[in-house]
């Protein structure tokens, strides 16, 4: 029975066994990174050369710690990584990250088979090796020796890749993505997704989970966490060409396997694909902040017709329908409209639409049984003012709130320059998806309307 990862995500006690006052040092990274959390913990450097590091003392060896310790950091090389090893587990440690590489994604089989062995004789949890660590958002941890600290939120990271993750950071913060956790798997030797995804799949503090992944080393088990688990799971499987198969295999060391095989899995326990790490914080900003969508037909509100067939070409494209509307529908949009201009679905509101238009047609088309989701779009034709559009997209999101029967998902789309920049800000703040392409905007969409299937095959389970 492996050991759950709440001390692993939440100890008490923290050892770094390489801590190093060398600056260049990983050990050293890792060590400051776990004093400058505003997180409460006994920290140990372990380093035989040191009397104290970074004003904490430190110890020869792991056993010389008086004190029981909850998870250790490992930063030395990849050769003495086992002898490392038989230490923690003689000292009775629950949780190690191995952040030394030089192991199977190099090439040494051998010299991981020897730690994986280890490990399988002890009740340790072990992440790694070759990873950056993880950073706990949530409670304010650093535990791994990358620079970069995440806006707090609610989806959690995993990523087979350490420097896609650190960049991933960045990308959510610039992207207005809160994160609760994110964490680099590496070889996986003990710790795997399908454990970090049951991990998840019970945290309080997580709602999204997201993965970039390489290989699985156990397909089953793998599929069954994402069945079993209440929450939308987004997935980014690389290795989808030959040529990238081959890329894998060289980095990690991992077999990508038959890309349909992943694809039919991941669509079978109810995981949602994405093409790549865009598209996943795209489907997160979705599916985290809007309600999912009960259905595939979706409303369009644009102020400019191109823009509207272009949206509804991707929404077709990716499974979703852009209807006809109702007859009351459209009775109460031809009020809205200007004379010269007839109700379609696209709505086209034309180039001049301000706020009325645009907060109008929104309020018919979430009264509209008809209509799942809705798309708003705007056009910075030079006529209208894009605050107007903001504004109405915003009202809408909060009378949604008020409303049992508004409970439908709203995205926002935009062509434009620098003039819409602010508002665009303003309203991811505001927890409201906006995209800057018509395919982005319908593969969010699609998110959506997944997240409402898996949610309703598992209401009739």
């Amino acid at each position: 029975m492996k050991q759950k990862l709440d001390k692993f995500f939440k100890p008490k006690s923290i050892a770094v066994i390489g801590a190093s006052k060398n600056t260049t040092k990983i050990g050293h990274a890792a060590l400051k990174n776990i004093l400058i959390s505003d997180y409460e913990c006994e920290i140990y450097p372990i380093n035989p050369k040191e009397k104290e590091i970074l004003g904490i003392k430190c110890y020869k060896k792991l056993a010389d710690v008086p004190d029981k310790i909850d998870l250790v950091l490992v930063s030395v090389p990849a050769k003495i990584v086992p002898q490392i090893m038989h230490e923690c587990a003689e000292k009775n440690v629950e949780n190690v990250i191995i952040i030394s590489s030089g192991f199977s994604e190099a090439g040494n089989h051998e010299l991981e088979d020897k730690v994986k062995q280890i490990v399988e004789n002890s009740k340790m949890r072990v992440l790694g090796p070759n990873t950056m660590g993880y950073k706990n958002a949530s409670d304010s941890l650093d535990a791994s020796f990358v620079f970069g600290n995440p806006r707090k939120g609610n989806l959690s990271l995993i990523s087979q890749s350490g420097a896609l993750g650190i960049g991933m950071i960045y990308l959510a913060n610039n992207e207005f993505v809160g994160i609760s956790k994110i964490i680099g798997v590496g070889n996986k030797l003990d710790i795997d997704d399908d454990d970090l995804i049951d991990y998840f799949s019970q945290d309080p503090d997580t709602n999204v989970i997201g993965l970039y992944i390489e290989g699985v080393k156990d397909g089953r088990a793998f599929m069954n966490s994402i069945k079993a688990c209440n929450k939308p799971v987004l997935v980014v499987k690389a290795g989808r060409s030959e040529a990238g198969a081959r890329a894998t295999a060289s980095h990690t060391g991992s077999m990508a396997g038959s890309d349909k095989i992943y694809d039919a899995a991941i669509k079978q326990a109810g995981g949602i694909r994405c093409r790549d790490i865009i598209e996943l914080f795209d489907m997160a900003r979705a599916v985290s902040g809007q309600p999912p969508a009960q259905g595939n037909r979706i409303g369009i509100i644009t102020n400019g017709g191109g823009l509207g067939i272009l949206l509804t070409d991707a929404c077709e494209e990716n499974g979703l329908t852009v209807p006809k509307l109702s007859t009351k529908t459209y009775k109460i949009v031809d009020k809205i409209l200007p004379d010269l201009v007839k109700p379609n679905n696209p709505v086209d509101l034309v180039a001049d639409a301000g706020f009325y238009r645009y907060e109008a047609a929104t309020r018919a088309l979430l009264e509209d049984p008809n209509i799942d989701g809705i798309i708003v779009a705007s056009v910075h034709g030079g006529y209208a003012r894009p605050r107007e559009f903001t504004a109405a997209i915003l009202k809408m999101v909060r009378e949604r709130k008020l409303h049992e029967e508004y409970k439908k998902p709203i995205l926002a789309t935009w062509v434009g320059g620098k003039e819409f920049e602010d508002l665009v800000m303003e309203l991811k703040s505001a927890g409201v998806p906006i995209y800057p392409s018509s395919w982005r905007t319908a593969r969010s969409m699609k998110a959506l309307y997944l997240e409402g299937e898996r949610i309703k095959r598992e209401k009739s389970s």
